[in-house]
């Protein structure tokens, strides 16, 4: 019982924090992953060594793996939600180049993902659901269900961009130019910095993309240009 407490006290914590967004998948660098491996490595080597020692109970390493687990599940599922509120927000889809290995197999491995989950928690086997077995399972569930909400290609929709986990508003971009002949270049404003992403286009959605982008481009210098009459008119 005291285990299934902790675990769910650690689950909302993780839950809040994959909500929150601390950082994003496009800041992720390599070095940063080589990291995290090697600390997570690290902490299950010492376990392993406690445990084999006899210092570390089978009970306590029960319950932090079970505590591991439900912190994936939780920061998932947070993500995942925050994703799918992101994706609320944004409004109906405008523009997406749609192909094989950016929708359909990625949502396959996503499902994948969910039931294989769905079968380690033993709740559909005649095996014993245990904590571990149950955390596990829903964790990978939680990961395939955010494998769902990524974009991997930008969706250009009525009030943003969405692409990977970020959001970028409208009002963020800055411009669009043709890197080559089928990728295109777009421009945003993050935190007093441009940034920038380069997407392939196919070559019979150019001229849409370029009539949309240039429609967004229009509408923020409109309000650019109705904010600096309203302060104009203000200080008169």
């Amino acid at each position: 019982m005291t285990a299934l407490i902790i675990s769910l006290l650690f689950f909302a914590i993780s839950f809040w924090v994959g909500y929150k967004k601390l950082f994003y998948l496009d800041q992720i660098r390599l070095i940063n992953l080589l990291y995290t491996a090697t600390s997570v490595l690290f902490i299950f080597i010492v376990m392993q060594l406690l445990y084999r020692s006899g210092i570390l109970t089978q009970d306590i390493a029960g319950v932090f793996m079970t505590v591991t687990y439900s912190c994936i599940a939780g920061s998932f599922l947070g993500a995942a939600v925050k994703l799918y509120h992101q994706k609320r927000q944004s409004g109906d889809i405008r523009y997406v180049n749609q192909s094989f290995l950016t929708h359909i197999l990625p949502n396959l491995i996503a499902l994948a993902l969910i039931l294989f989950g769905l079968q380690r928690t033993s709740l559909l086997t005649d095996l014993p659901v245990t904590p571990i077995r149950l955390s596990s399972g829903i964790s990978i569930m939680m990961i395939g269900i955010w494998g769902f909400m990524i974009s991997l290609v930008p969706e250009f929709r009525k009030q943003s961009i969405v692409i990977l986990d970020r959001k970028i508003p409208w009002d963020a971009l800055v411009a669009y130019s043709w890197f080559s002949e089928r990728v295109i270049a777009i421009e945003y404003e993050h935190n007093g910095h441009i940034k920038e992403f380069k997407t392939l286009i196919p070559d019979e959605d150019h001229l849409s993309v370029e009539e949309f982008l240039n429609e967004k481009l229009i509408e923020k210098y409109q309000k650019l240009q109705e904010k600096e009459t309203e302060e104009v008119s203000e200080g008169s």
